[in-house]
């Protein structure tokens, strides 16, 4: 071969490769899609107590809408507490939600329970839930929202037996002295872990990436965590494909990064003067989030 048609060779290898290099490059600086999230909107109407400021929720909430309706975004998440204690309070909210052009997903949290127990069985259907736990799938991304209030001493009637055994559960978790032995806190059942187990390998043989949404924290490790916080870690981490987890409950927020796992708590909706709420940017690499009011904006790039 002459030294010429060599270097015509060389050199067309070269800048194909830059080519395919440069494509993948711009590739991952093109959001694939956007979507809205907001923590613990927790409204009532009632007087406010200490910082919580359950009459300001509506508010904020509509602000939210109005500055989420700017974006093109594929849908919104809302994740756990949407409402406190007045079943009322779901439909008082819905003429502000009605207005987000995006479709608005909801997880189930503690709060949305603390209505008549009579009416507690009707809470999912409240928040336009079929199923409490459920799977979408976007651009290659497969987004798992869990119900973590599943295992509880709150949502069921107080002479059901679901009840009565989450107070034994909690009762052992306390004697163990866990931090997460809290009332206020729960878990998904057993069966939504199959679920789970089964939606993680169904990603990746389908080779999608997983972002997972709930109420309860798993990690950082304190008083505000799923009862099964542990466990779930440990599943999460070992498909590499689930890149992190973002939830509510703690309305002061938290991160942690451990395993190639990335658990975000957003800041709550709630107690705070401003507002909190925030938009994300979704990439093959990473997310962005954009915060507003007390939520913080972070970047973070996935395994």
């Amino acid at each position: 071969m002459s030294k010429r048609r060599q270097f015509i060779i060389s050199t067309g290898s070269t800048m194909a490769a830059t080519a395919m290099a440069s494509g993948g490059d711009a590739a991952d600086n093109k959001p694939l899609l956007s979507f809205g999230l907001i923590a613990d909107c927790q409204y009532a109407d009632v007087a406010s107590s200490g910082t919580r400021l359950y009459r300001q929720s509506a508010k904020k909430l509509e602000d939210a809408v109005n500055e989420l309706n700017r974006h093109e975004l594929k849908f919104s998440l809302h994740l756990g507490d949407f409402i406190d204690r007045d079943f009322n309070s779901f439909s008082e909210l819905k003429p502000i939600t009605n207005r987000l052009k995006s479709k608005l997903h909801h997880t189930l949290g503690n709060h949305d329970f603390e209505v008549e127990e009579s009416l507690r069985s009707r809470v999912p259907a409240a928040l336009g839930l079929a199923t409490t736990y459920y799977a979408l799938r976007h651009e290659g991304f497969r987004f798992l929202i869990l119900d973590t209030t599943e295992v509880s001493t709150y949502r069921y009637r107080g002479d059901d037996d679901a009840t009565a055994n989450a107070h034994r559960e909690l009762r052992a978790l306390a004697t163990a002295g866990k931090s997460y032995a809290q009332p206020w806190n729960s878990r998904i059942s057993d069966t939504q872990v199959l679920w789970l187990t089964e939606q993680l390998q169904d990603a990746t043989d389908a080779g999608e990436s997983v972002l997972a949404f709930g109420h309860h924290p798993i990690l950082p490790e304190e008083a505000h965590c799923s009862w099964n916080c542990g466990m779930l870690h440990k599943l999460l981490s070992r498909f590499p494909c689930c890149k992190a987890y973002l939830n509510g409950h703690r309305h002061s927020g938290g991160y942690e990064s451990r395993d190639g796992m990335h658990y975000l708590t957003l800041h709550g909706m709630l107690d705070t003067g401003e507002n909190s709420f925030s938009r994300a940017r979704l990439y093959r690499s990473h997310i962005q989030i954009t915060g507003y009011g007390r939520q913080p904006s972070r970047t973070i790039r996935f395994r």
